[in-house]
């Protein structure tokens, strides 16, 4: 029985290939042209001509003797079905479709086309790159099963998948102009109606050739399958960085419209991704830039902090690579302990990070770089310097040696960067051999690499820990309240089920409809509200500090409201809280599953537009993290003499929402906890606006199944 990796290991790295539609003169034929050259063997498959490139053609893929590693198909999306369709009869590893014409179109005939094609594959646990897409090529093998241009491309252990093909061409460019990186398998996904994301990660996980794993996403369709495959690679020692496509409301729409993918926040996907450890990228060359640096790394460098230290021997670009730092959030310490070194060594400068070390520090390079190199607030250095093939001088070479040098001796990350694009080939040649040492495509990119160096190697020890155990919450047996948001629990039914998951809640009084009113058991002055209307303050449906002898008066407003508004008339009588701050905390189910949100609450979150994020569950750090996000905010620290917020009791608040929304991912549509009230004692919750899915979300598309031949 063979696993859905070896199955997509089979028809990405073949021994013998199968080109079905191909003809002399074709357009396609020069992308195709390189696999000619490379270790396989090659059937040429078209019943309508004689030959190919001189090569005798067969009618169809069952006239070829024994197995067939891997199909290549360029024909029409109506024959291309039937040829998977044969193809699902035979001993083959898998095909690669480059015709349009599926589910992309919209239309019936396409969504027919695309199941046809997806029902054969999976009856025979076949995996079907495509169909929509470029194919794909195998850079050290030679191998290209590609309509793309045939860019240039140098070996190495950087694999790319994209579900954008003009995009995979920006990746590959970007690759071939940073003389570092080179590339194993770049693959073009297509509509994936076989072989998803989740698919090629968990291959490339496995896979001895890459080192690193670039995407470009526009949707991940099982996104589960998808970060298990992924916790695997970074587990593996893989870093991975994502293009986010589909950013904006009108990117949106264009993406349905070319791959049929219909796309979520990209703020989720950015805050699944970080959480996880993989980065984040705007462009192709950022992708390039922040994989390039720890590929280029050997695993002993990989450091989890990241305090930098900046050596130039210009002013100017010791101001710029500090503020570019900062931008990228990777610390630079002051080092004022070499304050005073530095002065004696080199005249005139007062700074020791960054240090413009100027011509005069240069006859002092090697005691500079022991000095920084062994600090122990430094975790890696930097050296900002011309080194184009222009520099090349009698100096340049051992003055670059020596750094190299002592990148080995101390067992530090040393970074280095031309003052603009690559190295010159003198420089290449003295770094190419030392895993010490990465080079940055300028640098800022060097300081991309460095700060996604650092999450991934932060983000790999905690996937050690323990898996967090997710316990199933059960549905309130309330009925709902229809609201224009959604099917919503009764408020006191979202109280108690914040109260039964340890959220504390602030005590509550309900007054039903034609009651007589009753005092609550608490002292006022209090809060009158509607209870069963999702936004009060719309309708005027809250009053703030109603006394003792009020309160019948509120509560008839508040039915008189309910009356003239068709709203629920149950009215909820809270005390007035003495607060000294308010929280937010939202679960939303998401595309990719339940993410917790977290904020300064009340009116101040649409106010501020600023909140972070988790993917439920996660560990009580995370949440420390999340509160950490907002450090800023002195609010939570202690403000104009108040006292700082419990942040430890936050967290573990913030903690429990995380295993309630992993638990009941059946049946939740969102929850807010707006506000929660932060008092002198603690946290309580005063409202909860609940939603409940009606009907439950789909469950995720099947994936491709093992093999059952071999």
């Amino acid at each position: 029985m063979t696993s859905q990796s070896e199955a997509l290991g089979r028809l990405l790295n073949p021994r013998n290939v199968a080109v079905v539609g191909l003809r002399d003169g074709a357009p396609l034929m020069k992308s195709f042209l390189p696999t000619l050259k490379a270790d396989v063997t090659i059937h040429f498959v078209n019943p309508k001509h004689d030959t190919v490139l001189g090569h005798p053609t067969l009618r169809s893929l069952s006239d070829i003797e024994g197995p067939v590693d891997a199909v290549y198909c360029v024909t029409s999306a109506a024959i291309a079905v039937g040829v998977v369709e044969e193809a699902a009869a035979l001993d083959v590893g898998g095909v690669v479709l480059v015709s349009s014409g599926y589910a992309e179109m919209g239309d019936e005939a396409g969504i027919g086309l695309q199941g046809r094609l997806r029902t054969a594959a999976l009856s025979a646990g076949m995996p079907v790159i495509g169909p929509n897409g470029l194919g794909y090529s195998n850079v050290p093998k030679g191998i290209s099963l590609t309509i793309a241009a045939d860019h240039k491309r140098r070996p190495g252990g950087l694999s790319v998948v994209s579900q954008s093909g003009a995009l995979l061409s920006g990746v590959v460019m970007a690759a071939w102009d940073r003389p570092q990186v080179g590339l194993n398998v770049v693959i073009s996904a297509g509509n994936e109606a076989v072989t998803d994301l989740a698919d090629y990660v968990d291959y490339l996980a496995q896979d001895p050739h890459t080192t690193a794993i670039g995407l470009v996403i526009e949707k991940i369709r099982r996104p589960e399958a998808f970060f298990a495959a992924a916790r695997r690679a970074i587990r593996a020692g893989k870093p991975i960085v994502a293009l986010k496509l589909a950013r904006s409301p009108r990117t949106q729409e264009m993406a349905a419209s070319h791959t049929g993918a219909l796309t979520g926040d990209a703020w989720v996907y950015d805050v699944a991704f970080r959480q996880l450890g993989i980065g984040v990228a705007r462009d192709p060359e950022e992708l390039i830039d922040r994989l390039a640096v720890i590929d280029q790394l050997g695993e002993k460098y990989h450091a989890a902090e990241s305090n930098l230290a900046i050596i130039t021997s210009t002013g100017g670009y010791a101001s710029m690579a500090m503020d570019i730092a900062l931008d990228e959030q990777i610390e630079v310490p002051a080092l004022e302990h070499l304050r005073g070194w530095v002065e004696d060594l080199i005249p005139g400068v007062h700074v020791p990070n960054p240090l413009d070390a100027t011509p005069m520090g240069m006859p002092h390079w090697d005691e500079i770089l022991e000095r920084y190199a062994t600090s122990e607030e430094v975790d890696a250095l930097m050296h900002i310097h011309p080194m184009a093939d222009e520099d090349e001088s009698p100096y340049s070479g051992p003055f670059l040696q020596k750094y190299v040098d002592a990148a080995e001796k101390f067992g530090k990350p040393f970074l280095l960067s031309n003052c603009s694009g690559a190295l010159g080939n003198w420089a290449q040649q003295i770094t190419a051999g030392s895993d010490a040492v990465a080079v940055g495509h300028g640098t800022r990119a060097a300081l991309r690499g460095l700060q996604t160096m650092r999450e991934f190697s932060r983000r790999r020890a905690r996937l050690d820990a323990a898996e967090i155990e997710v316990v199933s919450v059960a549905r309130p047996g309330a009925g709902t309240i229809a609201t224009p948001e959604g099917a919503m629990l009764p408020f006191a039914a979202g109280m108690e089920l914040l109260r039964s998951q340890g959220i504390p809640v602030a005590p509550y009084h309900l007054v039903p409809v034609d009651a007589c009113i009753t005092a609550p058991a608490f002292s006022g002055p209090y809060v009158v509200k509607l209870a069963d209307v999702g936004h009060r303050t719309e309708h005027g449906a809250v009053e703030l500090g109603v006394g003792p002898n009020e309160l019948s008066a509120a509560v008839a407003r508040m039915r008189e409201i309910a009356e003239n508004a068709a709203l629920p008339g149950l009215v909820a009588v809270q005390p007035m809280l003495k607060a000294r701050g308010e929280a937010f905390i939202g679960v939303q189910v998401t595309e990719l599953g339940p993410m917790v949100v977290f904020g300064i609450g009340g009116v101040m979150v649409e106010v501020l537009k600023r909140v972070g994020g988790r993917m439920a569950p996660f560990s009580l750090p995370e949440a420390e993290e999340l509160i950490a996000e907002f450090e800023d905010a002195r609010l939570m620290h202690g403000f104009r003499g108040q006292p700082p917020w419990h942040l430890d009791q936050l967290a573990q608040l913030i903690k429990r929402v995380g295993d309630f929304a992993a638990g009941s991912t059946a049946w939740l549509g969102s929850l807010d906890i707006n506000p929660l009230v932060v008092t002198d004692h603690g946290f309580a919750a005063v409202d909860a606006l609940c939603l409940v899915q009606e009907p439950p979300l789909a469950t995720e598309t099947a994936p491709l199944p093992e093999r059952t031949h071999a």
